[in-house]
């Protein structure tokens, strides 16, 4: 349930992203612009960068950490205001050039017919993809981490077209109807914010090679990616999995490190009656493998990998008829 947990959390804040951005560009963007390149530019980045802002710190505010929450939220802005930026800008002239390509073939195109939707949301996803995947990477940049930059870039390009696809579907709805188009690019907005969101949580889930789950403690249930090749545990606002309000835990308790393939524990100064595996005092370090009980200060932690879990959803045994 934990990953299904981790996409609800990143689709909501990335709707609420998409949400401010609508505001802000509502008062920010140009309603008559005289460059229109400046205003696509502008409004790309207003979008981007508010989705980011939303998307990239949500790990933090689920944390109610500060320090951390200013950092990966700059990464999130910066980095998704630049992809929006040249997304929108990008859309707009794959668009232009299709119409451009289609218009020398001599074909006529009914811009109110369905051929014209369709290579408007052709655009608009390949457009939208850009600010997906700098979403995507920003996070992992924060991180410093290249399987959250790789995993994440790919959920982000798939949730930004997706996302993309569904926001011009429903400006083409008003355009159709004759209906304010503020409604229909607000919701717009709010299902690509959901959809990058989402799909980048599932996508860095679904592949990640091993994590830790919370199974007590604070935030009990919660897995932690274990993406790097040294990942540090503790009560450190820097830590890569943070472990708040146990004072056993020291703030650079210990590292998990991978190692060829191989994760160990390796104990970072910490008492070793207070680092714990299934038990057993790690003064130094120790290999981990799948379903590990580990124990930091009162914190339990189970070690999990993605193969073993494979494995196990593939081996269940099929429900029996009952016997009538």
């Amino acid at each position: 349930m934990a990953i299904f947990s981790k996409m609800y959390f990143n689709a909501v804040f990335g709707a609420l992203g998409g949400l401010l951005g609508w505001m802000l560009f509502g008062v920010l963007g140009e309603k008559n612009p005289s460059n229109v390149d400046l205003n696509l530019l502008l409004g790309g980045a207003i979008i981007g960068g508010s989705i980011g802002y939303f998307v990239v710190s949500v790990e933090a505010i689920r944390d109610q950490s500060l320090v951390r929450f200013a950092r990966l939220a700059s990464y999130g802005v910066l980095i998704a205001m630049i992809g929006g930026a040249f997304g929108m800008y990008a859309g707009d002239l794959i668009n232009t050039g299709i119409l451009k390509v289609v218009t020398a073939m001599g074909m006529t195109i009914n811009t109110q017919g369905v051929f014209y939707l369709i290579l408007g949301m052709i655009a608009r996803g390949l457009g939208w993809s850009l600010l997906g995947i700098a979403i995507g990477a920003s996070e992992g940049i924060a991180a410093r981490s290249i399987g959250k930059f790789s995993y994440g870039t790919v959920g982000g390009l798939l949730g930004g077209f997706i996302g993309g696809v569904l926001f011009e579907l429903f400006y083409y709805i008003a355009r159709q109807t004759n209906t304010t188009t503020y409604f229909w690019s607000a919701l717009g907005l709010v299902i690509l914010g959901a959809c990058i969101g989402s799909l980048s949580a599932l996508v860095q889930t679904v592949f990640q090679p091993a994590n830790v789950k919370v199974m007590r403690g604070w935030q009990e249930g919660r897995e932690y990616a274990l993406d790097k090749p040294a990942n540090l545990l503790g009560r450190d606002e820097h830590a890569d999995i943070a472990l708040f309000r146990d004072m056993k835990v020291e703030k650079k308790h210990c590292y998990i490190n991978q190692v060829n393939g191989k994760y160990f524990l390796v104990n970072n100064g910490a008492p070793a009656e207070f680092t714990l595996v299934n038990e057993t005092p790690v003064a130094d370090q120790r290999e981990l493998v799948d379903g590990d009980r580990i124990q930091l200060g009162n914190v339990i932690l189970k070690f999990q990998l993605r193969a073993a879990l494979n494995r196990a959803k593939k081996t269940l045994p099929l429900p029996t008829a009952s016997a009538s």
